[in-house]
């Protein structure tokens, strides 16, 4: 299928030594790419090729030219071109099917080539699909170049691990190795638990083993321990690592900024105030349970009165303390929450770019493995459905 937007972007090279195919063809193209610069002979087609390209700084994207002409063939054109374009696409239209021009395509890297008299429809999706390969080659090389440099300004700043599926270290950053005390040698290919505090490994480590294997990515905050014991902190965004081709999960990447010394201080506090709460609920929970015994045992209702008077008292001063605590623990939380909010916004912004262009990469990565798996099954049918007559010109 025609894609006219994008057929529409492309400055293409078209050379053909009969005039009339010239013409008639050269205006058809010139109606479908942006910009059609046409050639009688592969000695013209050269020329032009580098006075448009070094003196007028335009890229062709594509080259459609006949094989059999004057001066200089196609196949002579395109080893001289390659000396200045390796990866150029290149369309032959020829009468031709003997091997050794087929061969002679090879070595100078003819992407394709369509068999006269010219199936316009046919030669158009041709081209369509070596330049769409080519232009998502591009694009892939841009994001990688991307996705590379923004690693290397992430690597001052955050702890970075690459973990395989099977949970085993692949590499981490001088940053991680710095905080947790080890050598990079000594964590390469040990399980990444090693690393992980005992409190996180039956809970938010479990989750994110959970969510990664769901494809997915996961932010939270994850207890670590150095080589000496010593507990430190990250906030954690684990971005799940797929194979380009086959879509299986291949790992993790896991980049960790330093939770804020403030944050782990009141999340500490926290935790203590939860205990205490749970410790006056089990009082609380006691003290109801002696009101409810002595009210049962009542036999003499003035002294079990003061009695059940007392326990009261106590019962509701347990009450008020654990009300004061549960408003503590709020108080925390909300505190926690916009320190945390302060430390990763900028972090989180980076990540969302970051996970945007590795999911960009992996799409450009299949798109271009069905285009050329696409683009193979139709040169088999095309090598299939026509004959390949003798030179006939």
């Amino acid at each position: 299928m025609f894609n006219k937007e994008f057929l529409k972007t492309l400055t293409v090279m078209y050379v053909e030594d009969d005039e009339s195919i010239r013409t008639s063809l050269g205006n058809i193209l010139k109606k479908v790419f942006k910009e059609v610069i046409t050639c009688v002979d592969g000695q013209e087609g050269v020329s032009n090729y580098l006075m448009y390209t070094n003196d007028m700084d335009i890229e062709f994207d594509a080259i459609i030219s006949d094989i059999n002409m004057p001066n200089m063939n196609g196949l002579e054109m395109v080893k001289e071109i390659r000396k200045y374009n390796e990866d150029i696409p290149v369309v032959m239209t020829t009468a031709h099917g003997e091997s050794n021009y087929l061969m002679e395509a090879i070595k100078v890297n003819v992407s394709g080539y369509t068999l006269k008299p010219i199936d316009t429809k046919e030669l158009l999706i041709t081209v369509q699909k070596f330049c769409q390969i080519k232009r998502n080659q591009k694009l892939i090389q841009e994001k990688e170049a991307e996705l590379s440099e923004y690693m290397e300004l992430m690597d001052g700043i955050a702890t970075i691990i690459k973990v395989d599926q099977n949970d085993m270290i692949i590499s981490t950053n001088s940053y991680f190795n710095e905080i947790s005390e080890y050598e990079e040698n000594e964590l390469i290919d040990s399980n990444a638990i090693i690393t992980i505090h005992p409190d996180s490994t039956a809970t938010h480590y479990v989750n994110m083993q959970e969510t990664i294997k769901k494809g997915e990515t996961w932010s939270g905050k994850l207890k670590f321990l150095t080589k000496n014991k010593e507990v430190f902190y990250l906030r954690i965004t684990a971005i799940p690592r797929k194979d380009s081709s086959t879509g299986n999960l291949m790992g993790y990447t896991a980049i960790g900024f330093p939770a804020d010394a403030e944050e782990q201080e009141k999340q500490e506090t926290m935790n203590k105030v939860r205990q205490n709460i749970l410790e006056q609920r089990q009082k609380v929970l006691l003290l109801s349970k002696e009101v409810k015994n002595l009210r049962n045992k009542s036999t003499a209702p003035t002294n079990n009165s003061s009695d059940i008077s007392f326990i009261k008292e106590a019962l509701e001063t347990q009450l008020k303390k654990t009300a004061s605590q549960q408003k503590q623990i709020e108080h925390y939380e909300f505190e926690i929450n916009v320190l945390k909010n302060k430390l990763i916004n900028i972090a989180d912004t980076e990540m969302a770019k970051r996970k945007a262009t590795i999911d960009q990469v992996h799409e450009l990565k299949k798109e271009n493995n069905t285009l050329r798996n696409n683009l193979i099954k139709l040169q088999n049918e095309l090598n299939a459905s026509k004959p390949h007559p003798k030179f006939v010109e």
